[in-house]
């Protein structure tokens, strides 16, 4: 503010000494004109009279009348110019610009100049326009005699009171400026003043931070320091540094000679060369971060009772950038020791975990040939979901991420529903866990790699888990004839994984608070079609199944209210087709699919406007049941609500190389058959 106003104070001066300066200039034409003014009442009478003379002399008058008839012209033009202002011939012979005159005495002066002039204007008109007679020559003569004295005592009272004008401008200029300089130098104390205070608070903030900054290193646990180009010590240290390293640091010692007797050789030379490769500006920072040698190294010092101990030290390093030059590098160090320790162990608690989860799958009784099949595709899939995840963390394109991730998810839902079909909840908890995460990152509007930073880490959980019931496949020999060799329909293979696709569908009815009631239909030989050992083939009725159950089968009071019996059926069926293909059928006597529901959803999801849709026919709206992402159901439980189960049975379909049959009536029922060559 005080800046503020020595800025105005001196743009007012400026302004009010310009202006004053102006007005003084045209005070200063005004008087140099009314001077001429009483030379030029003189000259005209002067004139007047020599031609007078020159008349009666009989001598040529030409030369006195054009002195005469230019002193009167100039004469009136300037009084005028006085009167209201005018441009007129200034004193060398430019011409300037007459202000009116101003002031009550200048004004007085003027208006009895006019008033004398008048007549005597008229009087000397003949003379001027040459046709005077004799008399009217006389006339002329005689009223300049009477008028010039008065005239010119009128002019001079003009030029006396423009004088007083421009001598009070003068006076008022030299006023402004004395007080605008007055004024600055107040203002300019006062910002003296103000910034000897601001500069005693700012040394008390410093001698304040100082000592915050003594009690912070004197405290803090971390080592901190700033470590100079020539790899020295700052003068700012921590008391941890000398704790840490079992030596009292001081400004300026080389930490490489501080470190040498506590690393290998070979970690202090690593050391050397990344903190010279850190003082490059042109090296990005974030690139060499994860070969920092120094982030964690064991060291040898020596304890308070003088023996030899082993502990981890922890060095990370901070540039400090000023100008575009690295000036610095902050240099933090931890004692890790204790969470090594704990590391430690963890990695034993998780072996001896490992090793209780073996002894508990080694327990489990359950058909070999079966488990061997899920293990060998369960494998399969994750093995296939972490390359994806690693392909995912490299890709930039928003498209083919999306992609990459709705590749992910379907892979995830298989492997849950194969595991929810042999009684797995284990497995199939832990892939829910992680549709979980993965949809929580479908929603994101950008997806990171730091986002899917806790992926590879559920995966891996999942991988242990299916490695040991790999063992428990392997240790125990087949009890059911193989998938790879021709079956019949005594073979109590199929039924027996169908039959646990159908118990599947009563635990997912009672999850979602249903009930069913299923039925297994096996007609026209299926069982001894070559493509009824196929494992994908179970996979798509365990899609199928929960799909009926969660979106087709309504609950037991919907039922009743509908007029139907309070249980739904699901019925899952095996036929050899005439044309020796193979058709697997799942239908469901529910509520059928509804496609003003559809169209509802699809408007709900923004995926397409109304007038959009009223150009699509019933059976193309349907057919947005198996895009991915779409789901008419709210999120139901590990069952329903993700979107992505149709979209998995028609990958499925397409990679057998099969088709995918669809009808539905609604309020009646829904049926899917998948027919394989």
């Amino acid at each position: 503010m005080a800046v503020t106003l020595f800025i105005v104070i001196d743009l007012g001066v400026l302004v009010l000494n310009f202006y004053t300066s102006f007005k003084i200039s045209e005070d200063a034409i005004g008087v140099n004109l009314s001077g001429r003014q009483r030379m030029l009442s003189q000259r005209m009478t002067k004139a007047l009279l020599t031609v007078d003379i020159e008349l009666r002399d009989g001598r040529d008058t030409t030369a006195a009348r054009e002195e005469f008839k230019l002193a009167v012209g100039l004469f009136e033009q300037t009084l005028k110019g006085f009167e209201v202002g005018d441009t007129v011939p200034g004193g060398d012979g430019k011409r300037v610009y007459l202000q009116p005159a101003t002031g009550d005495a200048a004004r007085q002066a003027v208006d009895a100049a006019l008033t004398l002039w008048k007549p005597y204007r008229r009087a000397l008109a003949p003379v001027l326009e040459g046709r005077e007679t004799l008399r009217e020559l006389a006339e002329a003569v005689a009223y300049a005699r009477a008028s010039n004295v008065k005239l010119l005592g009128l002019m001079n009272d003009l030029t006396t009171a423009l004088e007083k004008n421009a001598t009070e401008r003068a006076n008022f200029l030299r006023t402004v400026q004395a007080a605008g300089i007055l004024l600055a130098l107040i203002n300019f104390a006062y910002i003296l003043y103000k910034f000897l205070s601001s500069l005693r608070r700012a040394d008390a903030s410093i001698l304040a931070v100082n000592e915050e900054n003594r009690e912070i290193l004197g405290t803090v646990r971390e080592g901190l320091f700033l470590l100079q180009p020539d790899f020295t010590l700052g003068t700012q240290i921590s008391r941890s540094v000398g704790t840490l390293l079992g030596k009292e640091p001081r400004s300026g010692d080389r930490l490489l000679d501080l470190l040498g007797p506590l690393l290998f050789e070979k970690d202090l030379n690593d050391a050397r060369d990344y903190m010279e490769l850190l003082f490059l500006p042109h090296v990005r920072e974030n690139l060499v971060q994860g070969v920092n040698p120094l982030t964690c190294v064991e060291v040898r010092a020596t304890n308070a009772l003088g023996l030899e101990e082993r502990k981890f030290l922890s060095f990370s390093f901070s540039r400090v950038i000023d100008g575009g030059q690295v000036r610095h590098l902050l240099v933090t160090m931890q004692d890790i020791t204790p969470r090594i320790a704990l590391e430690r162990q963890l990695d034993a608690e998780r072996s001896r975990a490992r090793q209780e989860f073996s002894s508990l799958v080694q327990a489990l009784r359950t058909d070999a040939g079966a488990l061997r099949s899920f293990v060998s595709r369960a494998e399969a899939q994750l093995l296939q979901v972490n390359d994806l995840l690693r392909s995912l963390s490299e890709q930039q394109d928003s498209v083919k991420t999306r992609k990459t991730m709705d590749s992910v998810f379907r892979l995830i839902h298989t492997f849950k529903g194969d595991a929810a079909a042999l009684d797995m909840e284990l497995l199939a908890s832990m892939a829910h866990s992680l549709e979980d995460e993965l949809q929580r990152l479908r929603n994101l509007d950008k997806l990171s790699g730091e986002a899917l930073v806790h992926l590879p880490l559920a995966l891996e959980g999942l991988l242990e888990k299916v490695g040991a019931f790999k063992l428990v496949a392997q240790a125990h020999p087949a009890t059911t004839a193989t998938m790879e060799t021709s079956v019949g329909p005594s073979s109590p293979e199929i039924p027996t994984a169908l039959s646990r696709v159908l118990e599947l569908a009563h635990r997912a009815a009672a999850d979602l608070g249903k009930q069913v009631r299923t039925r297994l239909v096996l007609e026209d030989g299926g069982l001894a079609h070559p493509r009824a050992q196929d494992p994908e083939l179970v996979s798509l009725a365990i899609q199928l199944v929960r799909n009926a159950v969660a979106h087709g089968i309504e609950t037991p009071a919907e039922r009743i209210a509908a007029g139907k019996a309070e249980i739904g059926l699901v019925t899952l069926s095996l036929v050899r087709r005439d044309t020796d293909e193979l058709e697997l059928r799942v239908r469901d006597d529910g509520k059928g699919l509804q496609p003003s529901a559809i169209r509802q959803r699809l408007l709900d999801l923004g995926w397409y406007k109304p007038e959009q849709l009223d150009q699509f026919s019933e059976r193309q709206i349907m057919g947005h049941i198996f895009k991915p992402g779409f789901s008419t159901a709210a999120p139901g439980g590990s069952h329903a609500g993700r979107g992505v189960g149709l979209d998995v049975v028609q990958q499925a379909v397409s990679q057998l190389g099969a088709r995918l049959r669809l009808h539905s009536t609604p309020g009646q029922g829904t049926e899917f058959g998948i027919v394989l060559a």
